[in-house]
């Protein structure tokens, strides 16, 4: 049987612990538009019977936007254990996302390319180990272990660990269990589309501090929430979803909390992933006129 999900309110905002601000979008998650949205997401669990007010703030100290009406403990563990499942992963996909696998993986590779480059310049020889948290299926652990890495990861859902241990990859349900399992610290690691999902991503950040090396690089990704407060369509609602995305990051956000939690901004090295010039020029250019992306590279102090 799958279960409900219960909430609760935070009172201060998740990076600077501010509690002043205001209200960007309210309302409930019963409203019949926000049921039509959340209908789209294909939870194994019913979304239809959530009567919960619900209310996007903005810090008036760092400007963050946060959910202060969040599921508690149990209700992540039902959301992410249960209706956020492998099967409810699979559905969205198809549902929502055009057939781009080629894409998909270019992308996951170079962000590992990119990690590898980063910490070979502290680590320069000698096995690198990387952490994918939130690593989904396995997709990005097994294009860090064909680049050469030791790769582990942590996942929440069993149902998507699996499908990733069936690939051969080494996953977690927790931290601690993922650094016994590695017998090290980590020279890089993977947060991508986690810290939205997360009551305190700034706790969780500081806690993968402990597990990393010194000058051991960190990728994370997160929605880009820069101008939106009400959302007038899908998209919008997808990247402010009151009941999955507690915390609505813009790239100046994103770098605030990382160096909050002890990182510095790294510049992202080129990663092609081919020889002819005229191809790696389009990609240079692009990574020269591409507008901020909430998605940063960064590094430990060594």
């Amino acid at each position: 049987m799958v279960g409900t999900i219960r909430f609760r309110t935070r009172e201060a905002c998740p990076v600077c612990g501010g509690t002043d601000g205001h209200a960007l979008w309210q309302g409930r998650l019963s409203d019949p538009d926000v049921q039509v949205w959340l209908g789209q997401f294909q939870y194994s669990g019913d979304a239809t019977g959530l009567d919960q007010p619900f209310a996007l703030w903005r810090c008036a100290g760092c400007g963050m936007g946060f959910h202060r009406s969040i599921p508690d403990e149990d209700g992540l563990a039902t959301l992410y254990g249960q209706w956020a499942d492998a099967a409810q992963a699979a559905r969205f996909e198809v549902a929502h996302l055009p057939p781009a696998a080629e894409a998909d993986a270019d992308r996951r590779v170079k962000i590992a390319l990119r990690l590898r480059h980063l910490a070979r310049q502290t680590q320069p020889d000698g096995p690198l180990r990387l952490l994918d948290f939130g690593c989904g299926a396995g997709a990005g652990l097994l294009a860090a272990r064909a680049l050469g890495f030791q790769a582990f990861g942590v996942e929440m859902s069993e149902s998507r660990a699996a499908q990733a241990r069936s690939c051969g990859a080494t996953v977690c349900a927790d931290l601690a269990q993922v650094e016994v399992a590695a017998g090290g610290g980590f020279h890089a690691v993977v947060l991508d589309q986690v810290l939205e999902h997360l009551p305190d991503p700034l706790a969780l950040l500081r806690r993968v501090t402990e597990a990393m090396l010194p000058g051991a690089v960190l990728f994370l990704a997160v929605p880009d929430c820069s101008g939106l407060t009400v959302p007038r369509d899908f998209d919008q609602f997808h990247r402010l979803q009151p009941l999955e995305h507690l915390n609505a990051f813009t790239p100046a956000t994103l770098d605030r909390i990382a160096i909050a939690a002890g990182f510095a901004p790294q510049p992202a090295p080129p990663a092609f992933l081919t020889t002819r010039p005229l191809r790696a020029l389009r990609a240079m250019a692009a990574l020269l006129r591409h507008p901020a992306p909430a998605d940063r590279f960064y590094r430990l102090p060594q």
